[in-house]
């Protein structure tokens, strides 16, 4: 059965990564050296570059996760500015509010980059 497990393995290790999958690569680590600033004041959410790829799609994931995940979570995000619960309540709230969205951004970001490596091995494989 070890040997099995092993055999596998080795074999996934040799096979090459796909275009798509070096291209995944790529995005992953350049997206690693983006920085944004997210601002949620209410019902306002707010994203921006603070450190930029020099790659305009690249860039766009991290904010276009950060408004995904905020727009899921807006009803959560409003009930945890209810002013008619206790401080602790809410700062309670806003404490598993923001592990979750966090949480959702990693994954959100994990799926973008994934459609942008498909569009862009699309795009290079067309002719022309």
């Amino acid at each position: 059965m070890l040997l099995m497990l092993m055999m596998t393995l080795a074999a996934d290790q040799a096979a090459p990564m796909s275009p798509t999958q070096d291209e995944i690569v790529v995005i992953g680590q350049r997206l690693s050296r983006w920085t944004g600033k997210y601002e949620i004041r209410g019902a306002k959410m707010k994203c921006s570059t603070k450190t930029s790829t020099k790659d305009i799609e690249i860039d766009a994931i991290g904010c276009q996760a950060f408004q995904i995940c905020t727009d899921t979570l807006k009803s959560r995000i409003a009930a945890s500015d209810d002013t008619q619960l206790d401080k602790k309540a809410r700062l309670a709230m806003k404490v598993e509010l923001r592990r979750d969205l966090t949480d959702c951004v990693m994954v959100r970001r994990a799926e973008l980059i994934e459609a942008l490596a498909a569009r862009r091995a699309a795009k290079s494989s067309i002719p022309g």
